[in-house]
């Protein structure tokens, strides 16, 4: 899985936002604001295509965090990716 669209990152009063570029900002006009850990997935969607489990053990590997509590939280953002239309299977 990857992005769908083309985004930036920028900080903006200390809020990381993703906006969509070149004629993807056609199709996605919006906003994407991103909290730390989300920016850091959001990131890892931008490079290329990947998988939920890479997601995860980057995760555990940046915030030692457990695996289960890492999977539930990357399950859970990427389903709210995919409600708002930004994920390419």
């Amino acid at each position: 899985m990857k992005l769908k669209y083309k985004f930036v990152v920028r900080k903006v009063n200390d809020c990381a936002v993703a906006i969509a570029v070149g004629e993807d900002s056609v199709n996605f006009n919006g906003i994407v604001k991103l909290n730390p850990t989300g920016e850091f997935v959001f990131n890892i969607l931008s490079s290329g295509d990947t998988s939920v489990e890479e997601i995860v053990e980057k995760i555990v590997e940046k915030y030692e965090v457990d695996e289960k509590t890492a999977t539930e939280a990357v399950e859970i953002y990427i389903e709210s990716l995919r409600k708002s239309g930004l994920i390419e299977e």
